[in-house]
């Protein structure tokens, strides 16, 4: 059993190995990219704005609603 464990330590280490060397030749990018066909489009920063009509389209979505707030259940 000792050899099993020996033989699968050095295998996994070669294998991460080659995989590190893989990652290594991947260009950094600040773009995301999707698997579906999306168009990657960023925000420009700037001063926040009030949307017209988004408290009352966000009160119709959400599943409670008190107060100023809604209420919703947290994820994980």
């Amino acid at each position: 059993m000792a050899l099993d464990r020996d033989r699968i330590r050095r295998e996994g280490v070669k294998l991460l190995d080659e995989f590190s060397s893989m990652l290594a030749n991947v260009k950094e990018t600040r773009e995301t990219h999707y698997v579906v066909d999306m168009k990657n489009i960023t925000r420009e920063d700037g001063e926040p704005r009030e949307c017209a009509g988004f408290r009352e389209k966000i009160k119709r979505n959400a599943p409670l609603w008190e107060g100023n707030s809604f209420i919703a259940e947290k994820g994980s």
